[in-house]
Protein backbone atom coordinates (compact mmCIF):
# COMPACT_ATOMS: atom_id res chain seq x y z
CA UNK A 1 0.00 0.00 0.00
CA UNK A 2 1.43 3.35 -0.99
CA UNK A 3 1.80 6.02 1.74
CA UNK A 4 -1.01 8.54 2.02
CA UNK A 5 -0.21 12.24 1.53
CA UNK A 6 -2.34 14.39 3.83
CA UNK A 7 -3.17 17.95 2.83
CA UNK A 8 -5.38 20.82 3.93
CA UNK A 9 -6.89 23.59 1.85
CA UNK A 10 -8.97 26.69 2.24
CA UNK A 11 -12.05 28.04 0.56
CA UNK A 12 -11.14 31.66 1.29
CA UNK A 13 -14.18 33.91 1.10
CA UNK A 14 -15.39 37.45 1.67
CA UNK A 15 -18.43 39.52 0.83
CA UNK A 16 -18.11 42.48 -1.55
CA UNK A 17 -19.44 45.91 -0.58
CA UNK A 18 -22.60 44.95 -2.49
CA UNK A 19 -22.96 41.79 -0.39
CA UNK A 20 -21.83 39.36 -3.12
CA UNK A 21 -19.96 36.22 -2.02
CA UNK A 22 -16.44 36.10 -3.47
CA UNK A 23 -13.89 33.27 -3.46
CA UNK A 24 -10.10 33.69 -3.60
CA UNK A 25 -8.40 31.57 -6.27
CA UNK A 26 -4.72 31.02 -6.99
CA UNK A 27 -2.94 30.11 -10.19
CA UNK A 28 0.34 28.22 -9.93
CA UNK A 29 3.13 28.51 -12.50
CA UNK A 30 2.04 26.35 -15.45
CA UNK A 31 -1.20 25.44 -13.67
CA UNK A 32 -4.88 26.26 -13.52
CA UNK A 33 -7.03 28.38 -11.21
CA UNK A 34 -7.61 26.49 -7.97
CA UNK A 35 -7.93 26.80 -4.20
CA UNK A 36 -4.91 27.27 -1.91
CA UNK A 37 -3.78 24.03 -0.25
CA UNK A 38 -0.71 22.20 0.93
CA UNK A 39 0.76 19.40 2.97
CA UNK A 40 0.09 19.07 6.67
CA UNK A 41 3.40 19.20 8.55
CA UNK A 42 4.21 16.58 11.22
CA UNK A 43 2.53 17.55 14.51
CA UNK A 44 0.34 20.18 12.80
CA UNK A 45 -3.47 20.00 12.94
CA UNK A 46 -5.69 20.58 9.88
CA UNK A 47 -6.87 24.06 10.88
CA UNK A 48 -3.34 25.33 11.58
CA UNK A 49 -2.21 23.90 8.22
CA UNK A 50 -5.05 25.67 6.39
CA UNK A 51 -4.25 29.03 8.00
CA UNK A 52 -0.52 28.60 7.27
CA UNK A 53 -0.95 27.46 3.66
CA UNK A 54 -3.43 30.24 2.80
CA UNK A 55 -1.12 32.88 4.31
CA UNK A 56 1.95 31.43 2.55
CA UNK A 57 0.27 31.20 -0.85
CA UNK A 58 -1.91 34.34 -0.84
CA UNK A 59 -0.77 36.74 1.97
CA UNK A 60 -4.38 36.62 3.27
CA UNK A 61 -5.18 35.65 6.85
CA UNK A 62 -8.46 34.94 8.57
CA UNK A 63 -10.63 32.72 10.71
CA UNK A 64 -10.71 29.01 9.80
CA UNK A 65 -14.30 27.77 9.96
CA UNK A 66 -16.27 24.64 9.14
CA UNK A 67 -14.87 21.72 7.22
CA UNK A 68 -16.32 21.77 3.70
CA UNK A 69 -15.27 18.48 2.10
CA UNK A 70 -12.51 15.91 1.77
CA UNK A 71 -11.22 14.94 -1.66
CA UNK A 72 -9.24 11.81 -2.48
CA UNK A 73 -7.13 11.28 -5.58
CA UNK A 74 -3.91 9.75 -6.87
CA UNK A 75 -0.83 11.69 -8.00
CA UNK A 76 2.51 10.77 -9.60
CA UNK A 77 5.40 11.73 -7.35
CA UNK A 78 9.01 10.70 -7.99
CA UNK A 79 7.80 8.12 -10.50
CA UNK A 80 5.42 6.49 -8.02
CA UNK A 81 1.67 6.67 -7.70
CA UNK A 82 0.68 8.15 -4.35
CA UNK A 83 -2.74 8.49 -2.75
CA UNK A 84 -3.59 11.96 -1.54
CA UNK A 85 -6.37 13.32 0.63
CA UNK A 86 -7.05 17.03 1.06
CA UNK A 87 -9.50 18.36 3.62
CA UNK A 88 -10.91 21.78 2.72
CA UNK A 89 -12.17 24.29 5.29
CA UNK A 90 -13.90 27.63 5.03
CA UNK A 91 -11.60 30.55 5.81
CA UNK A 92 -13.15 34.00 6.22
CA UNK A 93 -10.64 36.56 4.93
CA UNK A 94 -9.94 39.17 7.60
CA UNK A 95 -6.58 40.73 6.74
CA UNK A 96 -3.99 41.03 4.00
CA UNK A 97 -4.07 41.91 0.32
CA UNK A 98 -3.90 38.96 -2.09
CA UNK A 99 -0.39 38.81 -3.56
CA UNK A 100 1.24 36.10 -5.67
CA UNK A 101 4.06 34.36 -3.81
CA UNK A 102 6.95 33.50 -6.15
CA UNK A 103 8.58 31.17 -3.60
CA UNK A 104 5.34 29.13 -3.64
CA UNK A 105 5.26 29.23 -7.48
CA UNK A 106 2.00 31.23 -7.33
CA UNK A 107 1.71 33.63 -10.28
CA UNK A 108 -1.81 35.03 -9.71
CA UNK A 109 -4.16 35.50 -6.76
CA UNK A 110 -7.58 37.02 -7.36
CA UNK A 111 -11.08 37.36 -5.90
CA UNK A 112 -13.95 36.06 -8.05
CA UNK A 113 -17.72 35.99 -7.58
CA UNK A 114 -18.66 32.33 -7.06
CA UNK A 115 -20.11 31.85 -10.57
CA UNK A 116 -16.97 33.26 -12.21
CA UNK A 117 -14.76 31.15 -9.92
CA UNK A 118 -16.63 28.00 -10.90
CA UNK A 119 -16.13 28.80 -14.61
CA UNK A 120 -12.36 29.22 -14.12
CA UNK A 121 -11.74 26.08 -12.04
CA UNK A 122 -10.98 23.16 -14.37
CA UNK A 123 -10.98 20.26 -11.91
CA UNK A 124 -14.42 18.91 -11.13
CA UNK A 125 -13.44 17.92 -7.56
CA UNK A 126 -12.43 21.53 -6.83
CA UNK A 127 -15.63 22.93 -8.37
CA UNK A 128 -17.55 20.53 -6.09
CA UNK A 129 -15.65 21.87 -3.06
CA UNK A 130 -16.60 25.45 -4.01
CA UNK A 131 -20.26 24.44 -4.55
CA UNK A 132 -20.31 22.72 -1.13
CA UNK A 133 -18.77 25.84 0.47
CA UNK A 134 -21.38 28.07 -1.16
CA UNK A 135 -24.16 25.82 0.17
CA UNK A 136 -22.67 25.96 3.68
CA UNK A 137 -22.35 29.75 3.56
CA UNK A 138 -25.91 30.08 2.25
CA UNK A 139 -27.14 27.82 5.05
CA UNK A 140 -28.53 25.24 2.62
CA UNK A 141 -26.27 22.30 3.50
CA UNK A 142 -25.09 20.49 6.58
CA UNK A 143 -21.30 20.33 6.97
CA UNK A 144 -19.67 17.05 5.99
CA UNK A 145 -18.29 14.94 8.80
CA UNK A 146 -14.60 14.08 8.62
CA UNK A 147 -13.82 10.61 7.30
CA UNK A 148 -12.69 8.18 9.97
Amino acid sequence: MQPLIMGAGGVVYRYSEGGQLEILLIKKQGGFWTLPKGRIKPGEDDRSAVAREVAEETSVTGEVGLMVRQVFYTIQKAGRRRRKTVTYYLLHAEAGRPRPQAKERIVRVRWFPVGAALRRIRRKRIRNVVRAARALLNGTAAPELPAT
